[in-house]
């Protein structure tokens, strides 16, 4: 609910994503912040502002949870019910803004492969991303959490041509007990074990959302536009 630059940063982070394919939009939160902050009603009215005017009138559905999860993994898990195996799931984090002129384009045509990586160029050593390492053709041969294997670092968008791959090891990762926290990013690797073919989409542009200095720096740039 945090405003910078003459928007709330859910709104920043929404207009990053070309929103038109989509069917349904599922917005997963705890339940303790729907009861403090009257979730839904905010959720709803900032996409309506975002979406305003436009003929773009997807199904809306807000799970709210009990508790925190052990990762953005476990969180996406929660909507397993609410989203048939064989449709397209797109997964994204509100801490980030980005601008792509392509990712529209590639996720409506058959370049997708079995699913999309967002990414963007990140020359400069800063392992605090998630990274991907292309192979031939441009196909995601590796991905790592926090590792900078190549200067592909992540968006944090996450998409999947077919949920059920997704919901498989994503079930699989927490069935398992595996310690510490379960990131969405790392899971691509036991699908393209499998033969899965994955495509990054690079971003012209992208500011991150997460910390107060980030804001700060949203803040000031647009003052100096």
């Amino acid at each position: 609910m945090i405003r910078a630059a003459g928007a709330t940063l859910f709104a920043h982070s929404l207009r990053s994503l070309p929103l038109e394919p989509a069917r349904k939009l599922i917005f997963i939160a705890l339940k303790d912040h729907q009861e403090r902050y009257g979730l839904e009603d905010f959720i709803t009215a900032e996409l309506d502002a975002v979406c305003g005017g436009s003929a773009f009138s997807p199904e809306l559905e807000i799970i709210l949870l009990e508790a925190p999860t052990r990762g953005q993994a476990e969180t996406v898990l929660k909507a397993k019910d609410a989203v048939p195996p064989d449709s397209e799931l797109a997964i994204y984090n509100i801490d980030t803004k980005f601008s792509s002129d392509t990712l529209l384009e590639k996720l409506v045509s058959k370049e997708k492969k079995d699913g999309v990586l967002g990414s963007f160029r990140l020359c400069a050593k800063d392992p605090k991303w998630s990274f991907a390492r292309t192979g031939p053709g441009g196909l995601v041969e590796e991905v790592a959490e926090k590792v900078q294997i190549s200067e592909n670092a992540l968006t944090g968008l996450y998409h999947y041509t077919r949920a059920s791959d997704f919901f498989s090891i994503a079930s699989d990762a927490v069935s398992s007990g595996a310690a510490g926290e379960l990131y969405v990013a790392p899971l691509y690797n036991k699908l393209i074990a499998a033969g899965r073919k994955f495509v990054l989409d690079e971003a012209r542009s992208i500011t991150p959302l997460g910390t107060p200095e980030d804001v700060e720096r949203l803040a000031s740039n647009d003052a100096g536009d």
